[in-house]
């Protein structure tokens, strides 16, 4: 599988209009589902980073590649770990699981800003490389002297599905099982490049969400699912 500018491009200007297009769809069905609708966008901006990345490194502009590199990471390592359980707190009718949901995406919050503040002021803790035709973000982050790689990353990993995978919404539930099914075959083909080849599969499931709003509004509209 090989990965390049036009791949990443091409992925941001399919993901971007249909999720407009699902946005607006979405606030005439259930406005409770905005925040889902805008998953497609946020990866499409986040492919589009992506895209910077892989023009820098091809053309050695160190300055386009270290802010395409920052505004990738600002996704991957901020923006999803609030998102995505925000998203699931504002659909979620259950008290237990509301409460859940938010205090992960208060964790996220706290994690993910110290996470990406460290790489813009610590330049030497964000490297980026090619690797099998893939994206190598190498980063250094201010809780490697406390835990290890291993945790970190479950407790990342967590922090993105169980928001899904606990909904109350079978067709979110759905959508937290294509996720990590796509994150056990990135950590299983892709481990060394894992955050630029997961946030790939993911932007492409996001459009689930699409078929979801569009197919689906039905049942949205009921909640029923």
């Amino acid at each position: 599988m090989c990965f390049s500018v036009g791949v990443s491009l091409t992925s941001a200007v399919i993901l971007v209009p249909l999720g407009l297009y699902g946005l607006k769809k979405t606030l005439r069905v259930n406005k409770a589902y905005w925040a889902f609708a805008l998953l497609p966008i946020g990866f499409g901006m986040q492919q589009a980073f992506e895209a910077g990345v892989w023009w820098a490194l091809d053309t050695n502009n160190t300055e386009i590649l270290r802010l395409s590199a920052l505004g990738f990471l600002f996704f991957s390592h901020l923006f999803w770990l609030v998102w995505i359980p925000l998203s699931s707190y504002f659909v979620e009718t259950i008290k237990r699981r509301r409460i859940l949901f938010l205090l992960i995406a208060i964790m996220g919050a706290i994690s993910g800003t110290t996470m990406f503040l460290s790489f813009i002021l610590h330049s030497s803790w964000l490297t980026v490389s090619v690797v099998n035709h893939s994206i190598h973000y190498q980063t250094a982050q201010i809780y490697d002297d406390y835990f290890p790689e291993i945790v970190l990353r479950t407790v990342y990993l967590l922090m993105v599905l169980l928001p899904l995978l606990l909904s109350s919404k079978r067709h979110l539930r759905l959508l937290g099982i294509l996720m990590l099914l796509s994150m056990i075959a990135t950590l299983t083909l892709f481990s060394f490049t894992f955050i630029s080849v997961w946030c790939y599969f993911a932007a492409l499931i996001s459009l689930y969400i699409y078929y979801s709003i569009l197919i689906k509004r039905d049942d949205i509209a009921r909640q029923s699912l």
